[in-house]
């Protein structure tokens, strides 16, 4: 009886302790664009994981990036506000010199539409807890309709936005 019960305590807390070091986002498409897609936040050993997949236009290049606002209009996006940037810093590619929290980079959508990106976070500019300067929960994640050139600030000419998802605690599996 004392081993099942200290199995079901190890299991229980094993399950709680998942919960909190995940966070997902649902993309969707901002004014019929076509876009859709899932964001998926994970803490490892070597830093907090983010893979991202999408589904868009055919043989095509959109940015992504997570933006500082904490809801999606789908009409234009701009409820999403502006890049997430708490360290102040020029914008750019990840993992440069200088970027901001939030550049995470292109996505290269193959001949059925269908692309994917991973960024693995080991400089701890991401934390999967509630609230803090460093947390992505409650953010969003916007994807832009071009490709991020890197360098014009502040958002790399990437255009207009054509899906949002706004990052919460836990796992959407759709």
């Amino acid at each position: 009886m004392l081993k099942r019960f200290l199995l079901i305590a190890l299991l229980s807390a094993l399950s709680c302790e998942t919960k909190k070091e995940r966070a997902s986002a649902n993309i969707i498409e901002i004014s019929n664009s076509g876009v859709s897609g899932k964001a998926i936040f994970i803490k490892t050993s070597k830093g907090t994981k983010l893979t991202l997949s999408l589904d868009g236009k055919r043989n095509t290049t959109v940015a992504a990036h997570i933006h500082s606002g904490n809801e999606c209009d789908y009409i234009d996006g701009r409820k999403a506000m502006g890049h997430w940037n708490p360290t102040g810093e020029d914008h750019g590619y990840w993992g440069a010199e200088s970027f901001h929290s939030g550049d995470l980079g292109n996505i290269k959508l193959n001949g059925e539409g269908k692309g994917e990106l991973v960024v693995v976070d080991n400089n701890k500019r991401w934390s999967l807890e509630k609230t803090g300067n460093k947390s992505v929960v409650g953010k969003t994640i916007i994807i832009h309709s071009g490709y991020d050139d890197g360098t014009s600030q502040p958002t790399g000419n990437a255009g207009g936005r054509v899906g949002c998802g706004v990052i919460v605690t836990g796992f959407f599996d759709k």
